[in-house]
C-alpha cells in the first residue's frame, strides 16, 4: 500500500519540480517516514492502548471502527430524494471528520522539530520539507479516508449503479486533499503570521473549540432539524452553497453519472472541485513553504526559551501570589496551590484534555431536554417548570473528575524528582494545595456560570440547592482523590497502567455522584431541608479534606525518575 501511495505521490512530479521540489529528495523521506509508521502503533487509540498492544491489533481496531462510522453517516445517502443534496450532506460531515483527524492527530506531525536535528544539516529545501510532511499525512489520512469512505461507495453502487462507485472514489480522494490543503494552508499562514508561542497557543484552543463544535453539532443538530424538511431541500436555489466545497465534490456525481441532470452551475462547480486542490498545492509550494524550516527552528526554540518581556502569566503572577497565600497559608500547601495552578493553566496537554469537558456538560443537558416529544419552546417550558437543573448541576461532578484524572500525569514527568528532593515529611499537604488550585482555578469559576444560568432560568429559589450541590461534589471529589489519586501534580507518565483493581473502586465512586443528585432531587420539595443540609455537608467536607490533608509517602504512588 505505501509502495502504491508512493506512485501516487510521484505523478505530480512534473509539477512538483516546476515549482523547485527535489522530488528524489522527496520520495527518500517519505519512503523513511512510512517504514517508521510501520513500526508504530496508529496513533488511534493511542491514549488507551496497554503495553502490550501490538501495532496489528491496533490497526485491527482503526479499521473496524473506521467501517463502522462510515456506514453511519453513509447512511445519509439514502434520506435526501435529491443525490445532490444527499452527497452534499455526506462530504460535509466527511471533510468535519477529516479535519477532526487532521487537527487532533497531525498538528504536531506538521510542526514535529525533532526531524530538523536530521534533514536541517543537509542541503534540503523548504519547499520538499514542507511539501513532504504534507505528502506523509495526506498518504495516512487517505488511507484511513478510503476505509472510512467504503460503506458510502457500496451504498451509492446500490443508488446510481455500478458505474457510481469509481466516480465516489475520485470523490473521496478529491474531499480528503481538500480538507488537508485546507487545514494545512490555514497552519501555515498562522505560522508566517504570529509568533512561535502564539501559533501553539493558537493551535491549541482551535482544536479545542473544533472538538466541542462538532460533538455539539453531532449531538443536537439531529433534534433541532427535521430531515423530513431536508429531504427535498432545493440547494442549488441558494447562492451561498455555490461556494461550498462540499457541494462542489457532490457536482461530480451529476455532471459523470446524470449528465442529464447537469446545469452549467454545476459543471463549473465540479470543475472547481477538480482545480481547487491543483491551486493548493501550487499556494503552498510558492507562497507558504519558503521559510518553513526557519518557522520550524523558531518553535523549537520557543519550547524551552524565553523572551526578555514579561508574559501575561508573570503579570498575574501577584493575583496568584494573593489567592494562593489567602487559600492555602501553610508553605507547603503554599507550594503545592502554586506549581498546580502554573502549570494547569500553562500545560497544553492538559488543556486539551480538560478544556472540552467544560463545554460536553451543556451540550449533554441540551440533548437530553431536547429529547423528549413537542418542539423546542414546549420542551424549554417544560425544563423551566421541573428540577432538572439538579441534574445539570450534579452533571458537572465530570469536569472534576477529568481534571482529577488528568492533574496527576504529563509527559515531562522526569522533572517531578524535585518532590522527593525536599525534605517534605507529609506529601499531603502538596495534594491540599493541588486540590485547592484546582477548585479555585477551574470548578468553582465553572460552578458559579452555572449557578448563574440556573438562577437566570429557575429564578432565585435554587441558589441553595446550588450550593448543596457544590459541597457534594467537592465531597465527591474528596472521595475520589482519596483513592485514585495517588500522584503528586504532574508526576507520573501519561501511560502509567493502572492496577485492575481499581476498576470496581472508580465505579463505586462514580456512582457516589449519582446517589448525591438522587438524595437531593428527593429532598429538593422541602426548601428548608436543603439549606439545613448544607451544613453537615459542609462539616463532612472539612473533615474529608483534613483527613486528605494528613497522606503519607506510603500513600503516594512514586514513579522511579530514570
Amino acid at each position: 500500500m505505501d509502495k502504491l501511495f508512493l506512485r501516487l505521490v510521484a505523478l505530480f512530479n512534473p509539477f512538483l519540480e516546476r515549482t523547485g521540489v527535489d522530488t528524489y529528495q522527496l520520495h527518500e523521506i517519505l519512503r523513511v517516514k512510512l517504514l517508521m509508521d510501520s513500526r508504530r502503533p496508529p496513533a488511534m487509540f493511542a491514549g488507551r492502548r496497554r503495553a502490550t498492544t501490538t501495532s496489528a491489533s491496533s490497526s485491527f481496531k482503526v479499521t473496524v471502527f473506521s467501517l463502522i462510522f462510515g456506514a453511519l453517516y453513509g447512511a445519509v445517502l439514502f434520506v435526501f430524494n435529491k443525490p445532490l443534496v444527499g452527497q452534499t450532506v455526506y462530504f460535509s460531515a466527511f471533510m468535519v471528520l477529516m479535519s477532526l483527524t487532521l487537527i487532533t492527530d497531525f498538528t504536531t506531525v506538521l510542526i514535529d522539530v525533532r526531524d530538523q536535528l536530521i534533514i536541517a544539516p543537509r542541503p534540503v529545501n523548504d519547499r520538499t520539507v514542507a511539501i513532504a510532511r504534507i505528502s506523509h499525512i495526506s498518504i495516512y489520512v487517505l488511507r484511513l479516508a478510503l476505509v472510512q469512505g467504503l460503506p458510502a461507495m457500496i451504498m451509492i453502487g446500490f443508488i446510481d449503479g455500478a458505474a457510481a462507485v469509481p466516480v465516489f472514489l475520485i470523490q473521496v480522494i478529491v474531499a480528503t486533499l481538500l480538507s488537508i490543503f485546507i487545514v494545512n494552508i490555514i497552519y501555515l499562514l498562522l505560522m508566517k503570521s504570529v509568533s512561535p508561542q502564539r501559533f501553539k497557543d493558537i493551535i491549541s484552543y482551535f482544536q479545542i473549540a473544533f472538538s466541542i463544535l462538532i460533538f455539539a453539532a453531532y449531538q443536537l443538530l439531529p433534534r433541532l432539524i427535521k430531515m423530513s424538511v431536508l429531504a427535498d431541500f432545493n440547494l442549488m436555489g441558494h447562492t451561498w452553497s455555490y461556494f461550498l466545497p462540499p457541494v462542489w465534490i457532490a457536482s461530480l456525481n451529476e455532471v459523470l453519472i446524470h449528465p442529464g441532470r447537469a446545469t452549467l452551475i454545476t459543471s463549473l462547480m465540479a470543475i472547481t472541485g477538480i482545480t481547487v486542490p491543483l491551486v493548493a498545492i501550487w499556494f503552498v509550494v510558492k507562497v507558504l513553504a519558503p521559510g518553513f524550516n526557519r518557522r520550524l527552528s523558531m518553535i523549537a526554540m520557543s519550547d524551552g526559551a524565553t523572551s526578555g518581556v514579561p508574559s501575561k502569566a508573570e503579570k498575574k503572577s501577584g493575583i496568584i501570589d494573593k489567592i494562593a497565600n489567602f487559600l492555602a497559608p501553610d508553605p507547603v500547601e503554599n507550594a503545592g496551590f502554586r506549581i498546580t495552578w502554573k502549570l494547569a493553566a500553562r500545560t497544553r496537554e492538559f488543556k486539551m484534555k480538560v478544556y472540552p469537558q467544560f463545554a460536553f456538560i451543556p451540550v449533554y443537558f441540551a440533548y437530553f431536554t431536547l429529547s423528549g416529544s413537542g418542539d423546542v419552546a414546549g420542551q424549554f417550558y417544560k425544563m423551566q417548570h421541573g428540577k432538572s437543573y439538579i441534574f445539570l448541576l450534579y452533571f458537572s461532578s465530570i469536569v472534576l473528575a477529568a481534571i482529577l484524572q488528568q492533574i496527576s500525569q504529563t509527559e515531562k514527568y522526569k522533572a517531578a524528582w524535585v518532590y522527593y528532593a525536599l525534605p517534605i515529611s507529609k506529601p499531603g499537604k502538596i495534594l491540599a494545595g493541588m486540590y485547592k488550585a484546582i477548585t479555585a482555578l477551574y470548578f468553582l469559576p465553572y460552578m458559579f456560570v452555572l449557578g448563574a444560568a440556573c438562577v437566570a432560568v429557575w429564578g432565585t429559589a435554587v441558589i441553595n440547592d446550588i450550593i448543596l450541590a457544590f459541597l457534594m461534589i467537592q465531597l465527591y471529589g474528596i472521595v475520589m482523590a482519596l483513592f485514585l489519586v495517588k500522584g503528586l501534580p504532574f508526576s507520573r507518565p501519561v501511560l502509567n497502567k493502572q492496577a485492575g483493581g481499581r476498576i470496581i473502586t472508580s465505579l463505586l465512586i462514580t456512582a457516589l455522584a449519582g446517589i448525591f443528585g438522587f438524595g437531593h432531587y428527593v429532598l429538593s420539595r422541602w426548601e428548608m431541608v436543603i439549606w439545613i443540609a448544607i451544613i453537615p455537608a459542609a462539616l463532612v467536607y472539612w473533615l474529608l479534606f483534613n483527613y486528605y490533608r494528613k497522606q503519607t509517602w506510603d500513600n503516594i504512588e512514586l514513579n522511579e525518575i530514570e
